[in-house]
């Protein structure tokens, strides 16, 4: 079959399904730009709007004009979505109840879960996969070593390494990934572009890959110059975000578009901290910690590692390595958390500060109110079917926790009187809390200028003490599960924050959020305003495989953890 594989001809616009062309606002128009993706193509998709794209080539929206030979030239007298495969990392928890993700790790220790070499079995068998493919493709992606590992069990880049070899165990003609760069390790990304660049090498006998990426994927703007950085076979940009739609040769992007219109990206300031140097209260203490299932599979040994007051940590290792073990057991969800003999955990003590105490002596609901928590986990987890949750209530949940919003209505805050002595004080510092996080990573923070200054209110006055602009008013009381994920994403980190927990882990925290929300977060972590991100009394663990993700650098005070095989180490 002859002809393009996608075209979008110029001055098109593309709505959602039902909607109609004179009332209704499209998602995005191309103007003045066409889209044809040929068969040597290889396309980065970029941008905030990038998922509006893959709806499109999925057919969830209406192009009009109608494109004279289809969306699918190539595909034009066949069902063309049919010979698609689309793999997508972003929520995946279900029907939108919420869950129990901490039962993993009693679906490991009691060992009776489909492993990941059975999946791939049963797709084989469907599909009369030849053996040699499977096992090049397992091998390509690094998935040999885990054949044996339930599914449950396998980490998050195992799980996406997994889910890729799956859909091309399919034999799609057009793969579509949706961000697989995020939250793998360095060598599992090499071996995923290897393996995608063999593809574009053998166009005829591989499926044409569009894959989206984010934009510090692509573009190096660390050092305030625009730097290509994209992988090596990309041959062609597509940037979608607001009004704007550019396609075109990856020369072109880099030498003409980059240039003239990203440049609010490159006058991002640095990060910056104020170190913590001496010896502060600890708020976890963890002495040969060793996590052990079936009697012989070793996850963790003999781990040690001491977390103070003002310290800044970044945990590092490679996927499987064990760094979601080592946090399920710090946050109390893993069953061997009780176990331990020396896991020391933070607890609330008599006048509020952190005392430490043995896992099995923490009743589980003071735990989590001692730890704020973002994790592809716990996004995965919330729940998007409780009615009426708005983003209010989202973000109070952190108070305690939990995942049962008290809905007492946008404002307003439940305090127990078992909580404070002085119910009324407490309730109002939660309440300025809640608007304090809101209005600085909220609607505000997305739309301001490139600037190192805090968000503030509609009166002017830095956030921290002040009435609620009207706009975050407004994102307060949408309903959570209608945000887009990104915004899910930094309602999740609000509620991770506004109880200013003793300890806060933030595990992948960038993954979903646009380049817009990205640089919110950046100037909230880096404001000097009155409600700071983080006081020095409390410590924050980063968990990133990309080192230009991580806040604080070590001449800030930044500590390293590295696990490598199960054992771990200060760097």
């Amino acid at each position: 079959m002859r002809g393009p594989l996608i075209h979008i001809p110029k001055n098109s616009a593309i709505y959602a399904l039902g909607a109609a062309n004179k009332r209704s606002k499209p998602l995005f128009e191309t103007k003045d730009v066409s889209w044809t993706v040929n068969s040597k193509d290889s396309w980065a998709l970029i941008g905030k709007a990038k998922n509006n794209v893959f709806q499109t080539l999925l057919g969830h929206t209406r192009v009009s004009p109608t494109p004279a030979h289809s969306l699918y030239p190539r595909y034009k007298d066949v069902d063309a979505f049919s010979r698609l495969k689309f793999v997508s990392f972003r929520h995946s928890g279900g029907n939108g109840e919420f869950y129990d993700y901490t039962a993993r790790y009693g679906a490991m220790r009691d060992g009776d879960d489909k492993t990941l070499g059975q999946s791939f079995e049963e797709i084989a068998q469907e599909l009369t996969i030849p053996r040699s493919h499977q096992d090049a493709l397992i091998r390509q992606l690094g998935l040999e070593q885990l054949l044996d590992v339930p599914l449950i069990a396998l980490s998050n880049g195992q799980t996406r390494r997994a889910r890729i070899a799956r859909a091309i165990f399919r034999q799609p003609e057009v793969l579509l990934l949706d961000e697989p760069l995020t939250g793998l390790d360095v060598e599992s990304r090499e071996r995923l572009l290897q393996l995608l660049e063999s593809f574009r090498a053998s166009p005829d006998n591989s499926p044409h890959v569009l894959s989206s990426y984010r934009l510090q994927e692509i573009v190096d703007l660390t050092h305030h110059t625009l730097q290509d950085i994209a992988p090596a076979f990309v041959s062609h940009v597509l940037y979608l975000e607001g009004d704007r739609f550019w396609a075109g040769p990856r020369d072109e992007f880099f030498g003409d578009f980059a240039p003239k219109h990203l440049q609010a990206e490159l006058a991002t300031k640095p990060w910056s901290t104020q170190s913590t140097t001496s010896k502060t209260a600890l708020v976890a203490d963890l002495q040969g910690v060793n996590v052990i299932y079936r009697g012989e599979r070793k996850v963790l040994s003999q781990i040690s590692w001491q977390i103070h007051q003002g310290d800044r940590w970044q945990l590092k290792g490679a996927n499987g390595s064990g760094k979601t073990t080592l946090l399920s057991l710090i946050t109390g969800d893993h069953p061997q958390s009780y176990t331990q003999p020396h896991l020391l955990l933070p607890s609330a003590s008599a006048d509020g500060a952190p005392k430490l105490q043995h896992r099995k002596r923490i009743p589980t609901p003071t735990l989590r109110s001692s730890i704020g928590i973002v994790s592809p986990e716990l996004f995965d987890a919330f729940p998007r079917k409780e009615p009426g949750m708005t983003v209010w209530d989202a973000v109070q949940t952190g108070f305690g926790g939990g995942f049962v919003p008290a809905k007492e209505g946008v404002g307003k805050i439940h305090v127990d009187s078992w909580e404070s002595s002085d119910v009324e004080k407490l309730r109002e510092w939660r309440t300025s809390r809640c608007w304090d996080v809101l209005e600085a990573l909220g609607p505000l923070a997305w739309d301001l200028p490139t600037t190192n200054e805090p968000p503030t209110s509609s009166s002017g006055d830095p956030i921290g003490n002040c009435t609620p602009n009207a706009v975050t008013r407004d994102f307060a009381s949408r309903l959570f599960p209608s945000l887009s994920q990104g915004e899910q994403r930094l309602v999740l980190l609000m509620r991770a924050l506004v109880g200013r927990p003793p300890l806060v882990i933030l595990d992948e925290v960038w993954a979903g959020m646009d380049e817009r929300m990205i640089e919110a977060v950046k100037r909230y972590f880096n404001s000097p305003s009155p409600s700071e991100a983080f006081t020095h009394d409390q410590a924050v663990v980063v968990v990133t495989h990309w080192e230009d993700e991580v806040p604080w650098t070590k001449q800030q005070g930044l500590k390293v953890f590295k696990l490598e095989k199960g054992s771990g180490s200060v760097l």
